[in-house]
């Protein structure tokens, strides 16, 4: 099934064809799609996945650095070693995603909460969209514990409007809040990414914040925003913007980006979740795209996609380590957290071994050090007895989704 519109722009296809076709790195892979000269054809193009996109960010840079548009490079994910980045224009496509999504207000007052660091792309969004909105915004970053009530008096006393979080974020706040009986911030709008809303999050809003109005929005590093939603849609349906396309291919979300000035050759790119076309509780005429969820190896943890893969590859490389395993727990909550256990072979220092594991997962995972600095809980590195079996097959999983 694809979400087509009528007036997709068949020379905007053309101009994202030569683009990724004239990447090095990517010109083989486009040397079979049939070209006459004439009209080309969306489903004659491959898919592109997130490893020939990463491995083609050679060939982007230089691709960018001969445009006048300006750039960024933000970090999508990966390790140090290996780091995925993505080539942003530095307008961020604002513009266009508010034509359809369009939160703030002049007279708004935005504290961005989102951190500031580490190639980290949703801070310089939000700041771009309360300038291109004339709001006033603080750009604060990610702010936790103590902190908290510090900084609560300050948007109380400035007279804050708004918000911009992730749900974790979000929850975090407002339990705080209802832990130490302060009232939540007099805020109008909330506006969110990163994650799922999860059921915390969503309840703690509706009970603190009883008339607030959520706007979030859906996309990734490299596609940038897809779609949006508002307080009358449903918080996991999105309305896919003009710029973007989007086709689902037996339920994974595909994703071609029309936009002129789009630097990453999104062209049928695999977003790595699933998804499906739905009605919206809002009334819009046309479908909105849910997400599902996934659809690839990578997980999302704390706002931060890993891959398993990745962290189950550097523990192994400590001296020491035999085997490991990752626990998930409480999805997508405020306590939400990785227990990272270890099988230690015999004669190695169970303490040492854990702490070079900790330390070579806060060093080597992007964006894992700013999680776990926040909130130090949210990393256990324990070392057990043995590890958790698969009762029907007998295989010992790499990572369990644990909810207590």
């Amino acid at each position: 099934m694809k979400h087509d519109r009528t007036d997709f722009d068949a020379g905007a296809l053309r101009r994202m064809y030569a683009h990724a076709s004239s990447l090095p790195t990517l010109r083989d892979k486009y040397a079979g799609v049939p070209d006459d000269g004439g009209e080309l054809s969306l489903g004659d193009m491959p898919v592109l996945t997130k490893d020939e996109l990463a491995g083609a960010l050679d060939d982007l840079v230089a691709a960018a650095r001969a445009r006048s548009i300006g750039a960024y490079l933000y970090g999508s994910g990966g390790t140090t070693s290996k780091p995925k980045l993505s080539v942003v224009p530095t307008g961020m496509f604002v513009s266009a995603v508010r034509r359809e999504w369009n939160p703030l207000a002049p007279d708004d007052m935005l504290v961005n909460f989102y951190s500031t660091g580490q190639l980290w792309s949703s801070h310089n969004f939000f700041n771009m969209l309360a300038h291109e909105s004339g709001s006033v915004v603080l750009p604060l970053g990610s702010v936790e514990g103590d902190e908290l009530g510090e900084w609560l008096e300050v948007m109380e006393r400035l007279g804050v409007t708004a918000l911009n979080a992730t749900p974790s974020q979000i929850a975090q706040l407002l339990e705080y809040c209802d832990n130490t009986g302060r009232k939540p911030p007099a805020i109008d709008k909330l506006l969110w990414t990163g994650e799922k809303y999860g059921d915390r999050a969503a309840a703690l809003t509706r009970s603190m914040l009883p008339g607030v109005k959520t706007y979030g929005v859906y996309g990734s590093t490299e596609t940038w925003v897809i779609g949006g939603n508002g307080p009358d849609c449903a918080l996991d349906v999105f309305h896919v913007l003009p710029y973007q396309h989007v086709e689902l291919i037996d339920g994974v979300v595909l994703v071609t980006n029309t936009d002129p000035d789009c630097l990453n050759p999104i062209l049928r790119y695999q977003v790595g979740d699933r998804g499906e076309f739905v009605a919206c509780p809002c009334g819009r005429a046309e479908p909105g795209l849910r997400v599902l969820g996934r659809a690839d190896t990578q997980v999302k943890f704390v706002s931060v996609l890993v891959a398993p893969a990745e962290l189950g590859e550097i523990a192994r490389r400590i001296t020491g380590v035999q085997d490991v395993q990752l626990a998930f727990r409480n999805h997508a909550r405020p306590d939400e957290a990785l227990q990272v256990r270890l099988l230690v072979q015999p004669g190695a220092d169970p303490a040492a071994v854990a702490g070079l594991v900790r330390h070579e997962l806060l060093t080597e995972v992007y964006r894992l050090r700013a999680v776990v600095n926040r909130a130090p809980r949210a990393l256990e590195v324990t070392v057990v007895d043995r590890l958790a079996v698969n009762s029907r097959t007998g295989k010992t999983p790499l990572y369990l989704s644990e909810d207590q």
